[in-house]
């Protein structure tokens, strides 16, 4: 067992605010890995010294009031926008996209744990979470997030599943518990079955543009209304000057935290020589994001429902995770509205401990399958139960027709892995190529559904331009087309006719092709953070 590497693999939650790193140690127990600030989590924000200089954490978010043209934060919230993957356009510094970003990200955790450990050799093996409702390109960008960055992604796991793996280890009897997780910069929320070693997703859903730092936003332009009147002026939260405004962001994460402490913070603030100075009871907090707070609850209900309607229709409790949820009005209101036991678990760390124990769970299995059939070592045995997890998908995937129509193939909240065939014909003689748009969506409605609006992701457009219709193969012609998703949630399509495999590549706006990732790991191995 000398040279057993099960256990040198690593989880990383990549958060929109702060990620952090984590391990199962020799004694199986999930422990985060600090950063060189001594901290357990780090700030997801990147200040661009030069092209190839970057400060990636606690510093880079300093600089945010200083510098804010050369600090990038809140990437997270830009993974899966198309226009911020284009070079060209994006005003990220050096035009950077939001996977090299990333990727700056997680190999300052990676640098700092590799220093800073008794690792025997460097950290290569990870498992990356994502949020549930990530869609098939975003979690695409978060792979290649990974790879960019040098790591060998060993899978992406949904953060509340993750969450669910690190709560589950302490539950000994089947429970069904609703994870609330309210990050910086996003919010999940799943219902999940435990039962040992198993964790069967049963629905999920969420936002990736509602989190804390939105707390943040509306407590600053609360500040910056009651500064306008005391000295008379007339500020506008979205016109101020970029220094300024984030001056004023970061001083309200730092009151918020404070009213999660106290009853009441001391609000000071200063622009151009005039201030304000006053006391800000939690009540009048827990107001003016008292709107936020009920797109959360909204959410949830609407997750419950779901549950309800495939059978689950009991509850034993709620978890509350991600370092949002700990604001007091959050258990207060959840409590009242779902009248559950309901209770913070480890919100800051939790999701990443839960990654590592999945990801020492993948590695272990393929220890054991190489060892019997003779390659490596004998994996030492785990001291807990083998974590199985059952996961589903958070996005319908459909085909374009005509008329704008779409065909839902696989549905949201579908059990994974899930493949689904269907046949389609050709519509007119003498047609040489068949046009097959994959649309992505959040709907579950398998009969109303069914027309192509805005509100729809188109994932590709993808010609079968060798598909000869012309003489042999008039109007009529069937295509058979499949939809699959995998474990990690990654669509797959293939098209067959007459039993022949058409050569049909998915091609995903915004992920890189092999040329393009292998510029994104040069440029991220070059660059110092």
């Amino acid at each position: 067992m000398a040279n057993d590497k099960s256990r040198a693999v690593y989880g990383i939650d990549l958060g929109t605010t702060y990620s952090c790193i984590s391990q199962v140690d020799k004694y199986d127990q999930a422990v985060v890995l600090r950063n060189f600030e001594g901290d357990s989590t780090t700030p997801s924000v990147v200040y661009f010294e030069s092209e190839t200089n970057m400060i990636v954490g606690k510093e880079a978010k300093n600089q945010l009031p200083v510098e804010p043209e050369k600090t990038v934060s809140f990437i997270k919230r830009q993974i899966g926008n198309d226009e911020a993957f284009d070079k060209s356009k994006n005003t990220t510094p050096y035009h950077c996209d939001p996977v090299e970003i990333s990727a700056l990200i997680l190999k300052k955790l990676v640098q700092d744990a590799n220093d800073l450990g008794e690792n025997p050799e460097p950290i290569k093996d990870v498992v990356i979470t994502c949020p549930a409702y990530f869609g098939n390109k975003e979690r695409l960008q978060t792979k290649q997030a990974g790879i960019s960055a040098g790591l060998n992604v060993l899978a992406i796991i949904n953060e509340p599943t993750a969450a669910a793996i690190a709560y589950g280890l302490k539950v000994s009897e089947r429970r069904t518990i609703l994870v609330y997780d309210l990050g910086g910069g996003t919010f999940d929320v799943t219902i999940i079955v435990v039962n040992g070693g198993a964790i069967k997703v049963v629905a999920t859903g969420g936002d990736h543009h509602l989190g804390g730092v939105d707390w943040d936003t509306e407590l600053a332009k609360y500040v910056l209304n009651t500064f306008n009147s005391q000295n008379g002026t007339s500020y506008d939260f979205d016109t101020l000057n970029a220094n300024t405004k984030y001056d004023l962001l970061l001083s309200a994460e730092n009151w918020k935290r404070n009213l999660t402490a106290r009853q009441a913070a001391k609000i000071n603030f200063s622009i151009e020589g005039k201030s304000v100075n006053f006391e800000l009871p939690r009540e009048t907090f827990n107001a003016i994001t008292e709107d936020k707070l009920n797109e959360t609850i909204d959410a949830t209900a609407k997750i419950i429902e779901i549950a309800k309607s495939k059978g689950y229709d009991k509850i034993d409790e709620i978890i509350l995770v991600g370092g949002s949820s700990k604001m007091p009005q959050v258990e207060e209101r959840v409590k009242a509205e779902f009248g559950l036991p309901t209770h913070i678990t480890d919100p800051d760390e939790c999701v990443a401990k839960g990654a590592a124990i999945f990801a020492m769970n993948e590695a272990y299995s393929q220890a054991v399958e190489a060892w019997q059939s003779g390659e490596g070592d004998r994996p030492a045995p785990l001291m807990q139960d083998r974590t199985r997890v059952v996961n589903v998908t958070s996005k319908t995937y459909g085909l374009g027709l005509i008329d704008n129509k779409v065909e839902n193939m696989l549905f949201a909240n579908s059990a994974l892995p899930v493949s689904r065939k269907s046949t389609f014909v050709t519509v007119r003689d003498g047609q040489s190529a068949v046009v097959l748009p994959i649309y992505e969506s959040d709907f579950t409605d398998e009969e109303n559904d069914r027309i192509v609006e805005d509100r729809f992701c188109t994932l590709a457009t993808e010609d079968i331009s060798e598909l000869k219709i012309t003489g042999n193969h008039p109007k009529g012609t069937e295509i058979q087309v499949t939809f699959s998703i995998d474990n990690e949630g990654i669509l797959s399509v293939n098209a067959t006719r007459d039993n022949d495999v058409i050569d049909f590549t998915l091609k995903v706006a915004g992920v890189k092709s092999e040329d393009e990732l292998k510029e994104s790991q040069n440029f991220i191995t070059n660059a110092t953070v």
